[in-house]
């Protein structure tokens, strides 16, 4: 197995997406925040979600997530005070950026189930 194989394969890069996500929540010093525990645990299960083969709708509550993550960064530039939290606003973007180039990539979009409608009464 080459290191280049390993890299193209959907739990490799939603790892990276992992790693990502917790280096802007340990940066964030948000443990005193219920609702960021919330939002690291939620991202954390989706992505497990996804690694074992979800549907689309884990994947759009993920992507949902990350565009509020982005907006809240966009909020934070804004306001002028991104010089003054810059290792906050590098994580965020990084985050923001290796979730949607991950969530977009050929080998995790391949990995999506279809939706299901429902389902049919079986006649006998």
């Amino acid at each position: 197995m080459t290191m280049g194989s390993v890299l193209r394969r959907p739990g490799t890069l939603l790892l990276a997406v992992l790693v990502v996500d917790t280096y802007a929540y340990v940066v964030s010093d948000a443990g005193d925040s219920p609702v960021g525990l919330l939002t690291y645990l939620l991202q954390a299960f989706l992505l497990y979600r996804l690694w074992r083969g979800a549907n689309a709708v884990p994947w759009l509550l993920l992507l949902a997530i990350t565009a509020y993550e982005a907006f809240c960064v966009k909020q934070v530039i804004d306001a002028g005070v991104a010089a003054d939290h810059r290792d906050w606003v590098a994580a965020h973007v990084a985050a923001v950026a290796t979730t949607v180039i991950v969530l977009i990539s050929a080998p995790v979009r391949r990995g999506l189930g279809p939706l299901r409608g429902i389902r049919g009464v079986e006649r006998a």
